[in-house]
């Protein structure tokens, strides 16, 4: 599937919406792009075990809206400092994961919309 943000297109997405799938989203793959589809909007949240590479994550709200953006999120490893969980500061229905660099790249920021098909 694919993502459109200011005619800015990110192909190669993976959707998920089963338990199983949000649960683990894209831990233990070495590379790839995910969009995670919750039933509810609610301040969900990520955490990067068993990652094998940098995130920037992508929280849109029930209106496609982007509402946070967090970058360059690192895989947690032995270092205490990669001990977190990462909220949007609002409710989202959608997070997208993508590799690190493409929000910087694609020039992507809070409020934009975010146009794809479920």
């Amino acid at each position: 599937m694919k993502v459109t943000i200011n005619r800015k297109e990110i192909d190669s997405i993976i959707p998920m919406n089963t338990i199983f799938q949000l649960t683990k989203g894209l831990m233990f793959k070495k590379k790839g792009r995910a969009l995670l589809i919750f039933p509810n909007s609610a301040r969900h949240s990520i955490w990067m075990a068993f990652m094998k590479y940098p995130l920037d994550l992508i929280f849109i709200d029930e209106t496609f809206k982007i509402i946070d953006i967090t970058e360059n999120v690192l895989p947690l490893t032995f270092n205490p400092k990669t001990w977190k969980t990462y909220f949007p500061k609002e409710k989202c229905r959608y997070i997208l994961e993508v590799e690190s660099g493409i929000v910087k790249s694609t020039g992507l920021m809070i409020g934009a919309v975010a146009e794809f098909k479920i």
